[in-house]
């Protein structure tokens, strides 16, 4: 038996239909939506954030109190032979017999541990922490050339009036070539404090040395190690500086 459908179920089956559409439709139409604004709230959340609300955002204030880090100019070398075992005599005739190998390594030692060399190797580590220190900003100065005013001058060597105030001077840089001892790297350093509210403050004096095993370069090959090296054995020194330094409360 063959069914044929009715006129009238026709009609009731296509109504429903009508029926579904707008449904579907409208369900389309949200789901859409909903994707366009997914697409948009990650448009602009990869967007840049306005300078407007960038400024406003609040910024930590930077520590009232200051360090201020004085490189030094100077750089002296010394060799010494078997000789200086023997007296004043020896040692002149010993002097004498390297004299131009002193020079030579005391402007070498100038250049290869010059002022920016020494700002950039207390860079690498944290002078503040390492002296003891309350949070600080640390200012590196130009160098002061004059050895009495670095050595022996009691008052401030800038010109900042804050109260939390600590001065960091690097005197020496000095490398020794001994027949016994072999080489080595020696640093003196003096810091002074003016947390107390003085005018003038304690020079607290100190040195720190330390053994070298590539410096000065024999060949253009080691002088990328060997200067490291010196960079590395300068931070040591000053590291075992400050150990021994206890500035005033």
């Amino acid at each position: 038996m063959k069914f044929t459908p009715t006129r009238t179920a026709m009609i009731a089956i296509a109504a429903s239909c009508i029926a579904i559409a707008p449904a579907l439709a409208q369900d389309d139409s949200a789901a859409k939506a909903a994707e366009a604004a997914a697409e948009a709230a990650a448009a602009a959340a990869s967007e840049p954030t306005p300078a407007a609300e960038v400024a406003a955002a609040p910024v930590a204030p930077p520590p009232a109190c200051e360090l201020h880090v004085f490189p030094t100019l100077e750089g002296q070398a010394m060799t010494t032979g078997w000789l200086s075992g023997f007296g004043i005599v020896g040692a002149v005739a010993d002097a004498a017999s390297n004299k131009n190998r002193n020079i030579s390594d005391a402007d070498y030692l100038k250049d290869a541990l010059g002022p920016q060399m020494q700002i950039d190797a207390l860079k690498s580590i944290d002078p503040v922490a390492a002296l003891s220190l309350p949070p600080s900003q640390i200012i590196y100065e130009t160098p002061i050339a004059d050895r009495k005013i670095t050595t022996k001058a009691a008052t401030r060597l800038s010109s900042s009036k804050a109260p939390c105030y600590v001065e960091l001077v690097i005197t020496q840089n000095f490398y020794t070539k001994k027949a016994i001892y072999g080489r080595s790297l020696n640093n003196r350093f003096i810091v002074k404090d003016f947390r107390t509210g003085k005018d003038k403050a304690a020079l607290v004096k100190g040195r720190g040395g330390n053994g070298l095993s590539h410096f000065p370069p024999k060949t253009t090959d080691e002088t990328e190690a060997a200067e490291n090296e010196l960079r590395e054995v300068f931070v040591k020194n000053f590291l075992e500086f400050a150990k021994g330094v206890k500035p005033a409360k």
